[in-house]
């Protein structure tokens, strides 16, 4: 089996442009700190993130559990100005993990929903 979280920041798009458009310099920063921070937590339970767009993260994490994820979600909102969603997947490949990660994030609302934050939404978990 293998677990897989999509990671989305959320109400991304009008977070760039709200009080004021920011500069594409802030906004690569933060994508890649945010980055390097949710690899680093990923990371410490032998997991691995890949970004597919730096505002949309994929990540292999067999050794989280749900309060692992929830423990992530708390540390972004604490050092950064966004929050994150993430949806998780459980199935015999990585594309059907990806998927099933997918359509339980879909379902709380899309990446650009002012309705959607810090949403943990579990299709399937490792145990």
């Amino acid at each position: 089996m293998i677990q897989m979280t999509l990671i989305q920041i959320d109400n991304y798009g009008p977070w760039t442009v709200t009080p004021r458009p920011r500069t594409e310099s802030d906004l690569q920063i933060l994508q890649a700190e945010l980055f390097a921070d949710v690899q680093r937590l990923i990371a410490a339970k032998k997991g691995l993130v890949f970004f597919t767009r730096f505002d949309n993260l994929l990540a292999v994490t067999n050794g989280l559990n749900e309060e692992d994820h929830m423990r992530i979600q708390r540390s972004i909102r604490n050092r950064y100005p966004i929050t994150i969603s993430m949806g998780v997947g459980a199935a015999e490949t990585a594309h059907e993990a990806q998927r099933l990660a997918t359509i339980a994030l879909q379902k709380e609302g899309g990446a650009q929903s002012s309705g959607r934050k810090e949403i943990l939404a579990i299709n399937n978990l490792i145990e």
